[in-house]
């Protein structure tokens, strides 16, 4: 299946719109990889926006296992329930409310065992592995954001975490 000329056009605009943050990201500072600066992570992600919208724009044939693109058009949300999409949007935006009042910690355990917990198979230990799923997630993401990359997480309950 040969892609349209539409998803070229829509590769093309993301390789600009990568190539402007990186300008912007280059205008604010780099910095070095060990200390970066401002405009680093920005500079970083453009750079991978870019390199996926080249793609997409040179890519000669799209993915054989989807179908063709008139047939699912305003579609993209049409198998889902609408629970599940009102659900996960209201965790999201309680996660965004919470995140300073009770902390990094408690919140991303909380969000995250809320879309395990749903998203899980069913079955006796559905509880348990969300649980255990979600203390790591927060785990392992405080541990790379606060100790290894030295970012100030909001604390919350714990201003002495």
């Amino acid at each position: 299946m040969i892609m349209s000329r539409r998803e070229k056009i829509e590769g093309f605009f993301w390789f600009g719109m990568g190539m402007i943050i990186c300008v912007l990201g280059w205008k604010v500072g780099l910095g070095s990889f060990l200390e970066p600066g401002s405009g680093f992570i920005g500079f970083v992600s453009g750079l991978l926006i870019s390199v996926v919208g080249l793609l997409m724009a040179l890519s000669r044939d799209s993915s054989k296992g989807l179908p063709d693109a008139r047939s699912v058009s305003g579609q993209t949300f049409r198998g889902a329930p609408l629970f599940l999409l009102l659900f996960t949007v209201g965790v999201l935006l309680g996660y965004g409310v919470f995140l300073e009042i009770l902390g990094y910690i408690i919140t991303t355990f909380l969000v995250m065992w809320a879309l395990f917990y749903l998203f899980y198979e069913e079955g006796k230990r559905r509880f348990v592995w969300s649980a255990l799923a979600s203390f790591a997630t927060a785990g392992v993401t405080y541990l790379v954001f606060e100790v290894w990359l030295r970012s100030q997480l909001p604390r919350g309950v714990f201003p002495w975490w």
